[in-house]
């Protein structure tokens, strides 16, 4: 089992780096298209009413259930 935080849980504005992706491979599949990808360094800019993340300079919006998704970590230096 991955340790870590559910990016459900992170706190707003905290930068992290995705862990894994525990979720159905349709799910995974779908995230990976939107470059959602472990080893990537996100942060969670809103979670209402959807959650939206930054990564580099793009904004994504995902439904909870795919946040509940994916495991962090935190970003070293953060």
């Amino acid at each position: 089992m991955t340790t870590g935080v559910r990016l459900s849980q992170l706190p707003v504005g905290t930068p992290a780096i995705v862990g894994s992706i525990e979720l159905p491979p349709a799910r995974v599949d779908r995230l990976a298209a939107l470059g959602i990808l472990p080893g990537m360094e996100i942060a969670v800019e809103q979670r209402t009413p959807v959650y939206v993340l930054r990564s580099d300079d793009s904004l994504l919006a995902l439904e909870e259930e795919l946040a509940r998704g994916i495991v962090v970590h935190p970003a070293t230096g953060a």
